[in-house]
């Protein structure tokens, strides 16, 4: 069963899985990007790092929004682009298949709803916790 599969399977994830039908790569950079114990996109800072980098950019709100039992805010390409430094844009592009200039809006458009996913009881899995869920559900190379 491949990642796709894993993630719509186990965490009835909708337009991600449906999005991610149409470039898988971008569902398993995103992964990569949020586990901790994947080096190969961004820092090893993993979902806690990211989530802190669009916090500290001003999005701490929508963020929240995301853990939050309610409904998910969206954030623009623009505001993540702002948000995560370059090099880890490209690094998600790279990984994704996608130009680096799209990086952002790739990222808002995946992010709200995969955040939540990962956050069923209204908290961000962390360290060990993610990289196991992540494990689960094939996000591991």
């Amino acid at each position: 069963m491949g990642l796709l599969d894993n993630l719509t399977k186990n965490l009835d994830l909708g337009g991600i899985a449906e999005m991610a039908s149409n470039n898988p790569d971008l569902v398993n950079a995103a992964m990569s990007l949020l586990n901790p114990k994947d080096g190969s996109v961004g820092g090893n800072g993993g979902l806690d790092e990211v989530m802190g980098a669009l916090a500290s950019g001003g999005l701490a709100e929508k963020v929240t929004s995301w853990l939050s039992q309610g409904g998910n805010e969206s954030i623009s390409g623009e505001e993540v682009s702002r948000a995560l430094d370059n090099d880890t844009l490209a690094q998600f592009a790279a990984k994704a298949g996608i130009d680096a200039d799209k990086a952002g809006e790739a990222l808002a458009g995946v992010l709200p709803g995969l955040v939540d996913k990962l956050s069923p009881q209204g908290e961000a899995p962390s360290g060990d916790a993610l990289a196991n869920l992540m494990s689960r559900l094939g996000g591991l190379k």
